[in-house]
């Protein structure tokens, strides 16, 4: 058995949403009054930072918690499976 790693989409996905979270929380120090008034006096890059923090650290979390396993045998078994009957279209047929 074989942990899927970094390949994992959720990996991925987690480490793009800490990232994004990251640059709005550092964009929201910088907010002005006049950016905080056109969303009705919220901090928006604030809240979506946190927001987007969490979840991607979740995600992360996920992938760790729970790797995705791959059956090496199960999986050789599927090859051989495919390989023979690619195999026997082949002979079957000869046009291909």
């Amino acid at each position: 058995m074989k942990k899927a790693g970094l390949f994992d989409i959720r990996n991925i996905i987690g480490l793009l949403l800490l990232v994004y979270g990251v640059i709005l929380l550092i964009v929201s120090f910088s907010t002005s009054a006049a950016e905080k008034a056109r969303a009705d006096g919220i901090n928006a890059n604030l809240w979506v930072g946190l927001v987007l923090t969490v979840v991607g650290l979740l995600m992360i979390l996920w992938a760790l918690t729970r790797p995705i396993v791959v059956d090496e045998e199960a999986l050789e078994a599927d090859k051989r499976a495919v390989e023979e009957a690619a195999g026997r279209r082949t002979h079957d047929d000869p046009s291909v």
